[in-house]
């Protein structure tokens, strides 16, 4: 949270964190702390993945691939000026778009990917005060849709494994269907209420930011 205040790069953080946890915790067992990692480890083995495969992608340039495709929707050719018939269409497109990439592969490094994209077009004349609202509207809401939608979504779900092996009830388990089966509803409807609201009072989103 703070790293950019004291410029630290996040991995000293966490680095600096991990070796006074260390020295704080010498009089604990290794073996011990394993033990009770049981179910934990599937977790951090998934994130390990998660953000293996998130960096791959980033690294790739292939959402920057995607980004430059939002530029000749906005901005017209020849004069260089915003095409507004455009833009609330882009807007809300962004707002799906970004729903269905989060619910794939978890909305914060999506998040993280999308917003040098969007600060681009600030600098090309674009008024982001509604791309960010919808991008925003679209990460929050697709993170819902699947278990891996968000960090959140993945924790719980290891929760209730163990709690349905510990208890011996398997239906307390929130399988990865059990969720989809009620998210992806959930995260279409408050889709379609945002696509609304939006095109409803996208004049006020549209605000430069600040105003």
């Amino acid at each position: 949270m703070i790293h950019n205040t004291i410029h630290w790069e996040p991995w000293m953080v966490a680095g600096t964190g991990l070796i006074l946890l260390t020295i704080l915790a010498k009089e604990i067992e290794f073996e011990d702390v394993m033990t009770n990692m049981t179910h934990e480890i599937p977790l951090l083995m998934f994130f390990v993945a998660l953000f293996m495969l998130v960096g791959g992608v980033e690294g790739s340039k292939f959402l920057e691939y995607l980004g430059q495709f939002l530029v000749p929707l906005l901005i017209d050719p020849i004069t260089g000026d915003v095409i507004q018939e455009n833009f609330m269409i882009t807007c809300i497109a962004l707002m799906w778009v970004a729903a269905i990439m989060s619910a794939a592969i978890d909305n914060i490094p999506f998040t993280a990917a999308m917003i040098p994209i969007i600060a681009s077009l600030e600098a090309i004349g674009v008024n982001i005060a509604a791309l960010c609202w919808c991008l925003a509207l679209g990460v929050g809401m697709g993170g819902n849709g699947t278990h891996i939608g968000s960090t959140a979504n993945v924790y719980i779900v290891t929760v209730s494994e163990k709690l349905a092996k510990t208890t011996g009830n398997p239906d307390l388990a929130i399988t990865p269907y059990t969720w989809a089966k009620k998210g992806l509803p959930v995260m279409i409807l408050t889709l379609i209420i945002c696509t609304i609201v939006m095109y409803t009072f996208f004049d006020y989103y549209a605000q430069p930011l600040g105003v």
